[in-house]
């Protein structure tokens, strides 16, 4: 049984410009024949939090850079002649955040991972540090951001966790830009000696 892909895309990240999310629908089209678009709109409001923005402004931000890639999308799949019904482009705040069964993942397997396993808590500390060090900006305190921005993290390999039920397929296949350790060693069961079998990931990185 073919698994279904999902392409993530981050709000935010200069990456995703016309060319590479044009390439990667095309791939993906002609690999799977379908494919989901998973944008990280409401999560990534941790992250606004961490550099520094108040609340209100930190939703506004996320929310505008998500809507603004959802759309790329939409207006690419066209250009592309791909139908609409091939590219499904999730609705974070409407179809995920609110969801018992999402809520329940994250909560109890997730979270709880994160706060009982140390080796699970460096890798997010580490792989969100990474990414707050990279963004350029000045932040007083490093180690408080970190655990912010955290958030951000734990909700999309909670996402990832519940894809399978959300999207009612046996098995996902996580499409992403550059490798993702934290999330390949967590479907492989590194932290818990609980591989995912049903979950798995794809590298694919445009030419």
């Amino acid at each position: 049984m073919p698994k279904y892909p999902i392409i993530g895309m981050s709000p935010g990240n200069s990456y995703f410009k016309d060319k590479e999310v044009g390439y990667l629908l095309t791939e993906i089209i002609k690999r799977f024949g379908r494919t989901a678009i998973f944008v990280v709109d409401v999560p990534a409001i941790w992250t606004y939090l961490a550099y520094g923005y108040p609340t209100n402004k930190a939703r506004k931000k996320a929310i505008l850079n998500g809507n603004h890639l959802k759309n790329r999308t939409r207006r690419i799949t066209k250009e592309l002649g791909i139908e609409s019904n091939l590219v499904r482009i999730v609705d974070w705040e409407n179809e995920v955040q609110n969801d018992p069964e999402y809520l329940k993942i994250y909560h109890n397997r997730v979270e709880l991972l994160y706060e009982r396993n140390d080796d699970f808590q460096r890798e997010v500390h580490q792989t969100t540090r990474q990414v707050l060090i990279s963004s350029g900006r000045v932040i007083e305190d490093l180690d408080s951001a970190t655990r912010i921005a955290g958030h951000y993290l734990l909700s999309e390999i909670a996402f990832l966790e519940f894809a399978p039920q959300f999207f009612q397929e046996h098995q996902i296949t996580y499409v992403y830009h550059k490798p993702w350790p934290i999330y390949e060693s967590y479907i492989s069961g590194v932290f818990d000696g609980q591989p995912r079998s049903r979950l798995d990931f794809l590298l694919l990185e445009s030419p």
